[in-house]
């Protein structure tokens, strides 16, 4: 962080008092590589920064765990979403990053809008000074990170304790993906996620003798993608670790096999109404705001396996639901949902994604 042109008066920027000594003070947050206790303790100090439009950060460290790269943005009054725009809070870059976005005033999302990154992320992490009204939606559905060049990691949130919750963190491991089936089978459901964790993902279907494929277990960046469906044929593959691609299903005669969810979605088998399965998994959201309110929507769901017709058909796992946390003072707004991915519909149908965490944790003053 860069700090320049002091002032007399003075700040006040994550709990500490800064002595300033000229009027025309100007304080830029410097980006680079950043270091700190909680995703709360970063934040909350950018807050007291200029306004910064869309850039990308360096490396991120939290409670001293790499937690791969950020982008970040700082806004600066109240602002209204009437008409959003991705590229106005979010980069392009997947994947490999983080978005911190930090609001040092009110946020509305208006009716009709959709506060969501256009590609996926490692997570979206919302610091809102004021209130933030959710009269649209909040969504990090089908955004979580394929990680493969990121090592999952225990995201610590906040110091302290919220709601009986001491020191909330999105676990580094979520549910269990559903295991394989063989021998004329549905597919397994995914586990759901628990204490801040993400979702399974559901295992794929089975038709006849043959062995379908499992889904993953979720992570502190995603959940965990849906296994690929057996249409009575070998081959069918897992859903991919760390956020990775769906199982591909296998077909054999009509019997065709639904992929599973994933990112991106597992190839399906055969053309007997077979579907790959859809891409995305359930992303991370993390929010403090003063006050929450409004009547819309904030979702961290999967996505769901695919389906497969044909007269013997099976189909694939749906992808695991995310993780919401938001910290608070006071809570008058949506009931936010992690909801895990669909289960691919056939003859055989697959397993589910798990739900994953959708918490308001309270007690917060900004």
């Amino acid at each position: 962080m860069a700090v320049t042109n002091f002032s007399t008066s003075s700040i006040r920027t994550g709990g500490k008092r800064y002595r300033v000594w000229d009027q025309s003070a100007s304080l830029t947050f410097a980006g680079g590589n950043q270091s700190a206790e909680s995703l709360y303790a970063l934040t909350s100090t950018m807050a007291g920064f200029n306004a910064a439009s869309v850039t990308s950060g360096g490396t991120l460290t939290i409670n001293s765990l790499s937690v791969g790269s950020y982008d970040y943005t700082i806004k600066k009054g109240n602002q209204t979403v009437s008409s959003f725009s991705a590229g106005d809070w979010f980069t392009n870059t997947a994947d490999t990053n983080s978005a911190l976005i930090v609001v040092d005033g009110d946020l509305t999302i208006n009716v009709g809008q959709t506060f969501t990154p256009s590609v996926r992320k490692l997570f979206t992490c919302l610091y809102v000074r004021g209130t933030l009204t959710v009269n649209g939606a909040l969504s990090m559905s089908q955004r979580g990170a394929n990680h493969s060049a990121t090592s999952a990691q225990n995201l610590r949130i906040i110091t302290g304790t919220y709601s009986s919750v001491s020191n909330p963190q999105v676990p580094a491991t979520g549910g269990s993906g559903g295991g394989a089936v063989s021998n004329t089978a549905g597919g397994n459901t995914g586990t759901a996620g628990s204490a801040g964790g993400t979702g399974g993902g559901g295992g794929g279907a089975s038709a006849f003798s043959n062995t379908s494929g499992a889904g993953a277990t979720g992570t502190s960046y995603s959940g965990g993608p849906g296994g690929g469906a057996s249409g009575n044929a070998a081959g069918a593959t897992s859903g991919g670790a760390n956020g990775g691609a769906g199982g591909n299903g296998t077909y054999a005669a009509s019997d065709g096999g639904g992929g599973g969810a994933g990112n991106p979605g597992g190839a399906k088998g055969g053309n007997f109404g077979a579907q790959n399965g859809s891409d995305g998994t359930g992303g991370v959201l993390i929010v403090f705001c003063n006050a929450l309110a409004g009547s819309g929507s904030i979702t961290a769901a999967g996505a769901a396996g695919g389906n497969s017709g044909g007269g013997s058909g099976a189909g694939g796992g749906g992808s695991g639901g995310g993780s919401i946390t938001i910290v608070t003072g006071t809570n008058n707004g949506p009931t936010p949902t992690a909801a895990g991915g669909a289960a691919g519909s056939a003859w055989q149908t697959g397993g589910a994604g798990g739900a994953g965490t959708a918490r308001v944790l309270t007690g917060l003053t900004i």
